[in-house]
Formats: structure tokens, sequence, C-alpha cells
């Protein structure tokens, strides 16, 4: 008896048409995230297009590191003294958007008045 309603209801499950739907729903902007962090692993000289300030730019080398010096004493974020032909650049921050890169530059205009926001490509900044 218990084996002819297994086999009863086999039967009908085997003829009825079970269709399952399953929709998935991820976060906006998540795939963008999880392609920039994956394209930072395996190509990590990777550029993306942000913003920096260019605090300083002269031809003299000992100037441009006491610069990033005194911008480092002061504040955490990245710098760097960068040779562009024909002169040294001091380069601070690192940021995805302009809103970003605002908040900063309204913190060091006072200090460095020469201090201009630039549009380049950047290194992913660190997490």
């Amino acid at each position: 008896m218990n084996k002819k309603i297994i086999l009863i209801t086999a039967l009908i499950l085997g003829f009825i048409d079970l269709k399952a739907q399953v929709n998935i729903t991820k976060p906006e902007g998540l795939s963008g995230l999880i392609f920039g962090r994956s394209g930072t692993r395996k190509h990590p000289d990777t550029k993306i297009q942000g913003y920096t300030i260019l605090i300083f730019r002269g031809d003299n080398k000992t100037a441009a590191d006491a610069q990033n010096a005194l911008f480092a004493s002061e504040f955490s974020d990245y710098s760097e003294v960068v040779w562009e032909e024909p002169n040294f650049k001091v380069y601070v921050g690192l940021f995805k958007t302009k809103l970003e890169c605002m908040e900063l530059f309204n913190q060091i205009k006072d200090k460095y008045q020469t201090a201009i926001i630039i549009s380049q490509k950047i290194p992913y900044p660190p997490l």
C-alpha cells in the first residue's frame, strides 16, 4: 500500500511541469566595486580617473621634498613628489570624486595658496 502511494505520487509529480523562478538582486554599485577591486589585484599598476591636489611645482628637488615633508607632518593624506619634465611637482590626496577632493582642498587652501585641483589618472586609493 505504501509503495503504491509513493509510486502514484512520483508519477503525478513527473507529469506536472514545475518551473521555479529565482530573482537575485544586488545593491547598486556592487558590481563596480567588485570589478574595481578585482582589477586592482590582477593589475596593480591599473589607474582610474580621479582627482588630486597640486601644492608645489618648481625645478628644485630639495624645495619639493621640503614641501612634501611639511604637508606630511600636518596631514595624514597621501602625498608624493613627482618629476614631470621640467619641474618637480608635489601631489597630495587620491580621490575618486571631486567632492572628496574639495574637503581636503578647503582645509589646505589657506596654507598652500597656489594649490589647484587636478583631474588625472590616479592609482587605486588604499582601502
